[in-house]
């Protein structure tokens, strides 16, 4: 089957995040929105097929997901990730960070310390402080146009700060540095999280956006040990464009750490609702034409923007991305402080961004921009972007 993602969708006027809300956040309304983490196409017809049947119904009342969307979800991480997994390992929520949350009030107590590899998704840092933790900053090294781990600095702080430190948030594929993590990286922060007995948070929303070359590993994959030591995070919502159905899924393999979250999400998370119950199970179970489609879009999508890049504008860097749908863009060339660069953005390029400095220590002077959009509106940011710099 066909499908059009180069086709321009007015969202403005739906109540939409990226577009609708960028006043409250930049201050202005007149820019290019390519900030948010969402797509700019409708989401799989086999999802709105199902949608249909469901509220043709009519009754909307009190719903739990069922052995079937379970069944739907084991298949999908076999197939997907290579990973066997367990019915009854999976809890259901509605949202990643509303599960992080719970993750942190589960595991921690006020004062105690929780470990990000930085720049990381901001949302990270919010929840640790609002449960009264501190964040230790475990940062990416950049070498040579691709992140890495510094091993070194995390068996450092995990042995000045052993007693404190409860958690260590992995984001895999990373959001916004877009790596996909190897399993070699992945065994040698499992082993140190064994040994320093810190619980591994695994959030892997992006793990259906891998580009060619590469393939998510979800971390409990990779041992017996690592599994009972860690908490994996997932959703259909970025894969499918349906995070406004607030749909997500835990899995935990030890049972004492499943009860510890069931009991402490009971009365705060529910389980989803109706209609992101239905879209997850469409999506799950046929949806995977529609992914893999969106896929090749996107690495069109990806390729267009790094060659036009290159040619176009070679004062700014590109990251390797190796998953989600996020480039993230070097501009410190332009030697501009981050709040100047940020102002630039705004008032030439007229462009809505993630700032680099949202991200934590190692952010600035970078940028996060969304490919998930048609061609022509990437073709629009990355121009405005040319104009800014030459005015530089």
């Amino acid at each position: 089957m066909e499908y059009n993602f180069s086709r321009i969708i007015n969202r403005k006027g739906s109540n939409s995040s990226k577009w609708d809300n960028i006043k409250n956040v930049f201050g202005t309304e007149d820019l290019l929105p390519m900030w948010v983490a969402d797509s700019d196409w409708p989401t799989a017809p086999v999802i709105l097929e199902a949608m249909r049947k469901r509220l043709e119904h009519g009754i909307f009342g009190y719903t739990f997901p069922g052995e079937e969307l379970n069944d739907v979800i084991v298949k999908w991480v076999k197939r997907r990730y290579k990973w066997d997994i367990k019915a009854d390992w999976i809890v259901y929520t509605n949202g990643v960070v509303n599960s992080l949350n719970i993750a942190i009030k589960s595991w921690t107590h006020p004062g105690d310390d929780v470990i990000v590899q930085t720049p990381v998704y901001y949302p990270f840092f919010t929840s640790i402080k609002n449960n009264g933790c501190n964040i230790l900053n475990n940062v990416l090294i950049y070498d040579n146009g691709k992140y890495i781990i510094d091993f070194e600095d995390l068996e450092l702080k995990l042995k000045d700060a052993e007693k404190r430190i409860k958690l260590l948030i992995l984001c895999n594929p990373h959001n916004p540095v877009s790596r996909v993590w190897t399993e070699e990286e992945q065994k040698r922060l499992g082993e140190l999280s064994l040994k320093y007995n810190v619980l591994v948070i695994s959030d892997e929303i992006h793990a259906d956006f891998i580009f060619k070359g590469y393939q998510h590993i979800p971390f409990a994959s990779i041992s017996s040990d690592f599994a009972r030591n860690s908490i994996t995070f997932m959703a259909p919502s970025k894969t499918f464009n349906i995070a406004g159905l607030s749909t997500s899924f835990a899995i935990i393999s030890d049972p004492y750490l499943r009860k510890e979250f069931v009991d402490m999400k009971a009365g705060i998370l529910n389980e989803g609702n109706i209609f992101g119950l239905t879209a997850m199970k469409a999506a799950y179970e046929n949806g995977e034409d529609w992914l893999e489609a969106q896929l090749d879009y996107l690495e069109g999508n990806k390729d267009f923007a790094i060659k036009y890049i290159n040619e176009e504008i070679p004062q700014i860097k590109v990251a390797k991305i190796e998953g989600t749908y996020l480039l993230w863009l070097d501009f410190r060339a332009l030697k501009l402080a981050q709040k100047d660069l940020n102002e630039m953005f705004l008032n030439v390029a007229r462009l809505g961004l993630d700032f680099g400095d949202w991200f934590g220590p190692g952010g600035e002077g970078f940028a996060r921009f969304n490919l998930a959009a048609p061609r022509s509106i990437i073709e629009d940011g990355l121009q405005r972007i040319k104009k800014m710099v030459n005015k530089i």
